[in-house]
């Protein structure tokens, strides 16, 4: 981690950012689901969009144009399985250290 974030400050680049940013929010919805078992607390993406981050790397569509409410809306009013989880944006669980593709089978874990 402190490697990471010197080669960020040494001028790293903003997908240096980005999955460091990835990295920890998922180490705290975790922490966060254990230390509230009562509950229901999970994290997901809202999939590939064009913002400011993203702009000239392939994104097409804007938040306003794409499907990116849907694993946000997964969450707060559907039935999600576990906690600590982090869901695709096409509101399918998803393993925390690789891709999973909107339509691709579910990661499936022990936890």
């Amino acid at each position: 981690l402190e490697a990471t974030i010197k080669g960020y400050i040494d001028g790293g680049s903003s997908s240096d950012a980005y999955g460091l940013s990835k990295a920890c929010l998922n180490v705290y919805t975790r922490q966060l689901a254990k230390a509230n078992p009562n509950l229901r607390i999970n994290s997901c993406s809202p999939g590939y969009i064009l913002t400011d981050l993203t702009e000239g790397m392939g994104a097409t569509k804007k938040p306003d144009e794409s499907n990116c409410h849907v694993a946000p809306l997964f969450l707060l009013f559907g039935e999600p399985e576990g906690n600590g989880r982090y869901y695709g944006s096409d509101a399918v669980r998803s393993p925390l250290d690789r891709y999973r593709g909107p339509g691709t089978p579910p990661y499936i874990s022990d936890d």
